[in-house]
């Protein structure tokens, strides 16, 4: 039996992102927020409203890189691949964190901020530890919503030294429990970086409370 046809094939997505610069603050610190698995950077946004509305801070919402369907005829958005093999992980993580390097390199020429912080919610906050862990050269703070950082992935945790951190933490989260967060966590610590915690009576959701506290870390 002759062997099948295979052809390869190229496909393009488009990747759009939602950017609001404060024009009355040249320089205003930069947070690039990464939503969770099967949002948008729309309904991303919805839940930053109460953060953004505050002013003072320029925002970079990119949606995920990965069109996936949440539901019948509904399309949200991802950031990696997980199969349960670590190494095809860290190899759609570095897909993603390549794209955000260039977002942040983009950013520091154009907008030219004061410091850019990198914010994620579940697997936003995933993905958004190892880039900001294995990139301090552009990132200056971390903010982890909801999701475990990805140490083990990172060979040198001592070189983000100068990296600020906040953990932040759902009580009544069933997602992501608190304790898996804080095994994340604890290497961090081990190696000497800057984390604040906070914990918050809430479900697996970036809360108005979590995300001005957000803002207020990336002044």
């Amino acid at each position: 039996m002759p062997d099948a046809d295979v052809r390869a094939f190229e496909s393009t997505v488009t990747l759009r992102s939602l950017v609001r610069v404060p024009v009355e603050r040249a320089g205003a610190p930069l947070v690039i927020a990464l939503h969770g698995w099967g949002m948008s950077d729309r309904s991303f946004h919805r839940w930053l409203t109460p953060a953004i509305e505050r002013g003072g801070l320029s925002w970079w919402i990119p949606r995920g890189i990965l069109p996936c369907e949440v539901r019948q005829k509904k399309i949200g958005y991802a950031w990696y691949v997980f199969d349960g093999d670590q190494d095809h992980l860290r190899a759609s993580m570095d897909q993603s964190r390549a794209y955000l390097a260039g977002l942040a390199a983009t950013a520091r020429r154009s907008l030219r901020p004061s410091s850019i912080t990198l914010l994620g919610f579940s697997q936003g906050a995933y993905l958004g530890s190892y880039v900001a862990l294995t990139r301090p050269d552009l990132f200056d703070k971390f903010v982890g919503c909801c999701g475990r950082p990805k140490a083990e992935f990172v060979e040198d945790l001592g070189a983000a030294a100068n990296l600020q951190i906040l953990i932040q933490t759902a009580d009544r989260d069933d997602a992501v429990r608190p304790e898996l967060i804080e095994k994340g966590v604890a290497p961090l610590r081990e190696a000497g970086l800057r984390v604040m915690e906070r914990s918050y009576d809430a479900v697996h959701k970036l809360t108005p409370e979590m995300a001005l506290d957000a803002a207020e870390f990336a002044r």
